[in-house]
């Protein structure tokens, strides 16, 4: 009888022993099946690409209601572009071609996003090698920096002669700033953060959500949908009159990450 306690007592231990510490079980079945082991906590990194500009980084930090549902803060740092915007080689001076740049362009549009969603899956994962589908809509405020763009341009001072400065968009400039032969190439990234201004605005998403880890403690996920960016008046990223206060893009993202 001791012997048989004994090895009931080792097999208690080993099975205490191999399931995880901070899971825990949601307390649901269906014929007989777990449906599903569920992590408290969860933080994840988003790649993320979309139609108009690009993402730098998203933080998102997960609380984990049940299996089926999640809610999650979001931060992220990204840029927006206009629709027209494409890029042209600079004109060759001295053998040398300058910079790329983007013709009739007035603002670089960089953004900071916070925000609170959630996460809801529609199904489990059908097997260990399966896809947990669900979705993910998320909305907050954001923070808009608009920063001058600068052209390394060709002016004239008046007495015939030239010289190459580094400005961005005033309407004294006008001419030279929308004259192809007088423009050189970008001046770059450095130029212009000395007079930024920022807009306020608000932020929406709505993406089908695929897991591949939706049991694991490492997160695998792919993402694809619908953002909106809103803001209160028009933002002249161009010098035309067809500058817009809303954004809306289809966008694709891989997430990664860890739960606990």
């Amino acid at each position: 009888m001791n012997c048989n306690k004994t090895y009931l007592l080792f097999f208690a231990f080993l099975l205490l022993s191999i399931m995880p510490a901070k899971a825990q079980l949601d307390g649901t079945f269906d014929n007989e099946e777990l449906h599903g082991l569920v992590y408290d906590d969860e933080f994840s990194l988003d790649f993320r690409l979309h139609t108009s500009g690009y993402l730098a980084l998203a933080m998102n930090r997960a609380k984990i209601k049940t299996y089926y549902r999640s809610t999650y803060y979001q931060l992220e740092v990204g840029t927006l572009k206009h629709f027209r915007e494409s890029r042209n080689s600079g004109i060759n001076i001295q053998g040398s071609t300058g910079r790329d740049y983007i013709f009739g362009k007035r603002n670089s549009l960089w953004l900071v996003r916070g925000g609170w969603g959630e996460k809801r899956y529609f199904s489990q994962k059908a097997d260990k090698r399966g896809v947990a589908i669900g979705m993910s809509y998320l909305g907050g405020a954001s923070l808009g920096i608009l920063k001058p763009y600068y052209l390394n341009l060709r002016v004239s001072d008046g007495d015939g002669n030239f010289e190459i400065v580094s400005s961005g968009y005033s309407e004294e400039i006008h001419d030279e700033f929308l004259t192809v032969t007088n423009i050189l190439g970008a001046s770059g990234f450095k130029y212009g953060w000395s007079e930024i201004s920022v807009m306020p605005g608000l932020h929406g998403k709505i993406a089908v959500h695929l897991d591949w880890g939706a049991y694991d403690e490492l997160v695998k996920a792919l993402e694809f949908g619908f953002m909106i960016d809103a803001y209160y008046k028009r933002v002249p990223l161009m010098i035309t009159e067809d500058n817009s206060p809303v954004f809306i893009n289809v966008f694709l993202a891989l997430q990664f990450g860890k739960r606990w």
